[in-house]
């Protein structure tokens, strides 16, 4: 049995993001439920650069529509709770009460007014870890249909 924290990371996925998005950000991760915590932690230090977007700014406080796409392995596909893992990126991305430096993307997920969640098996690249999670969001618009359209390959700016 192989230790996957020792493997190499690399995406072997196109990414899918949300159509009109302000923001987008693409996180080679495992998201395990039953490690809330350290996962919300992990998720927060990876793209803190990506919170802290001063282009955001005027965002952080206006109701939005969110996207979160999740590639798993397939053993991982029927186990994953997918509304599990909505609550701990929803909570890893909103303003802390308790942690005033935390960068954040939203004051609130109440903020949410719409959330797009789709998990798909990851395409595997042998001796690498590809699970990952592509995080999206823009302003909320009644008008836009919430679809998710390919995005940019990685290492290429959003």
């Amino acid at each position: 049995m192989s230790n996957r924290q020792n493997l190499p990371k690399s995406n072997a996925n196109k990414f899918l993001i949300l159509d009109g998005n302000k923001g987008a950000s693409s996180d080679l991760i495992i998201i395990k439920t039953t490690k809330k915590k350290e996962i919300i932690k992990e998720i927060v230090e990876n793209i803190s650069f990506w919170m802290n977007n001063p282009n955001f700014v005027n965002l952080k406080n206006k109701p939005l529509d969110a996207a979160i796409v999740i590639y798993v392995d397939k053993s991982r596909m029927k186990r994953q709770d997918i509304d599990n893992v909505a609550k701990i990126v929803l909570d890893a991305l909103k303003k802390s009460n308790k942690n005033i430096e935390k960068p954040y993307l939203f004051e609130d997920d109440s903020q949410i007014i719409r959330l797009l969640i789709y998990k798909q098996e990851r395409n595997e690249l042998s001796g690498y870890e590809t699970s990952s999670i592509v995080i999206s969001y823009r302003e909320h618009d009644p008008n836009k249909q919430m679809i998710l359209v390919e995005g940019f390959s990685p290492g290429e700016e959003w």
